[in-house]
């Protein structure tokens, strides 16, 4: 299969000017320091410290026992952003874990997860918008499975289409101490042949400044959401994928480790069959994402 990255590119600016990529942050305050356990054993609703529980009991005088700061048990609690601001500002990853979907990190009623890291943001889709005089025929849903614990994106992309979805950051990562991106991913339902599937990582520097939270793009000097992206094969087997920074292209959007605002994975309707004036396919696929992390190679 070829995959034509110019194409992709092409595709990136069309988000930009269509405003079709909705990054859904909600930033919500979930109480609680970033990254601590509630004490309690719901740990979901807490006011940080409000009720009567005092730091580190049991939660007794709280709603959902959230106020501890020592105890163990519970969902990890974050404090909210408002700017994704990098330099100083971003979130230092020492560890590199992400997400695993697990209880403990998300939370179905806001949409919205927390590690121990204090990684917060929510899940996103996104698609290519009908145009003028066509209707829409790409479509994306992003959804967590919170049985099977993974990120559920269904996609659909006609000729000439893209969809997609992935993890809004709620502020920049500094996850320049790794140099891979590693998540496992498998085809639950649906067929990708004539479609190609990639992995992109969201930088600051390619986020508009008239997107909210804004990033650091001009977009009217130029093409934003030039972003960063490798090619994935997905099977219906789940596998586990590896990616090195270095494998997504253009390389010139970079700083890459140190100023990631998103993940998400894109579906594209790729070359017609016989290059010859064919149709371009037409692809409905379940894509399954799970146990997320940077690493180190």
């Amino acid at each position: 299969m070829r995959i034509r990255w110019a194409g992709l590119l092409r595709l990136s600016a069309l988000v930009a000017t269509g405003g079709a990529l909705s990054f859904a942050v909600f930033f919500s305050n979930c109480g609680g320091s970033g990254g601590m356990r509630g004490a309690g054993t719901a740990g979901t609703t807490g006011t940080g410290g409000s009720g009567t529980a005092g730091s580190g009991g049991t939660g007794g005088g709280g709603t959902a026992g959230a106020t501890g700061t020592g105890g163990t048990g519970g969902k990890f609690m974050c404090t909210s952003s408002s700017s994704l601001t990098c330099g100083a500002s971003a979130l230092k990853l020492t560890d590199g874990h992400v997400l695993t979907f697990s209880a403990d990190e998300w939370t179905p009623m806001t949409g919205n997860y927390c590690n121990a890291s204090g990684i917060h943001g929510s899940k996103f889709p996104y698609s290519k918008p009908p145009s003028d005089d066509a209707a829409a025929t790409a479509s994306a849903l992003a959804d967590v499975d919170a049985n099977a614990g993974n990120l559920k994106l269904t996609l659909t992309v006609g000729p000439g289409d893209y969809a997609g979805g992935g993890l809004a950051f709620d502020r920049c990562i500094d996850a320049s101490a790794f140099n891979a991106l590693r998540f496992t991913a498998y085809i639950a339902s649906g067929d990708l042949t004539g479609c190609p599937f990639v992995s992109q990582i969201q930088t600051f520097e390619q986020r508009p400044l008239n997107a909210s939270p804004p990033g650091g793009c001009d977009q009217d000097a130029g093409s934003c959401y030039n972003l960063p992206s490798a090619p994935v094969t997905l099977t219906t087997s789940p596998q586990t994928f590896t990616l090195p920074f270095a494998s997504y292209t253009p390389a010139g959007a970079a700083p890459l480790g140190g100023q990631i605002v998103a993940l998400q994975w894109q579906l594209t309707s790729g070359d017609a069959p016989d290059d010859a004036g064919s149709p371009q396919p037409s692809c409905t696929a379940e894509i399954r994402i799970d146990d997320i992390d940077f690493v180190t190679q």
